[in-house]
C-alpha cells in the first residue's frame, strides 16, 4: 500500500500539480492525492480478481495494456525539457533493439542507455549556453 505513496504515478502529478498549491498544503494534498490512488487501485484489483476468469484473452491482454499505456502517456505529458524526450523518445526507439537481446534485461538496457544519451544532451546544451 505505501508504494502508490512513493509511485511514479503520484510524482508525475505532483510534478504538475503541487506548483499551483500553497506550500503549506502541499503534506495534505501528496496524502490526499496518494490515498486517492490506493483506493482506486484497491477497488479495480477487486474488481478485476472477480473478473479475470470470465474475461475473454483479448480483452484480458488489452487490460494488461492500461499500465504501460498510462506510465508512457503521464510521463510524455510531463516531459517538459529536451532531455526529458530525448530520454522518452530513445527509450521507446531502442526497447526493440534491446528486446532482440533476450536477457530479460531489456527495459533497464534500452532506460539506461536512452537516460544516458539524454543526460549527454542535456549536458552539450547546457555546456554551450
Amino acid at each position: 500500500m505505501r508504494a502508490h505513496l512513493t509511485a511514479v504515478t503520484l510524482w508525475v502529478e505532483c510534478h504538475r500539480f503541487l506548483p499551483q498549491v500553497p506550500r503549506e498544503r502541499r503534506i495534505a494534498f501528496v496524502n490526499g492525492l496518494g490515498f486517492g490512488l490506493v483506493s482506486v487501485c484497491l477497488t479495480a484489483n477487486t474488481v478485476g480478481y472477480f473478473l479475470a476468469a470470465n474475461l475473454t484473452q483479448t480483452l484480458g491482454a488489452a487490460i494488461l495494456m492500461l499500465t504501460p499505456l498510462s506510465f508512457l502517456f503521464s510521463t510524455a505529458r510531463n516531459s517538459r525539457e529536451v532531455a526529458d524526450v530525448v530520454a522518452l523518445t530513445l527509450g521507446v526507439l531502442l526497447y526493440p533493439v534491446a528486446a532482440k537481446m533476450n536477457s530479460g534485461l531489456d527495459i533497464l538496457v534500452s532506460g539506461l542507455v536512452a537516460g544516458t544519451i539524454a543526460y549527454g544532451v542535456h549536458w552539450w546544451r547546457e555546456v554551450r549556453a
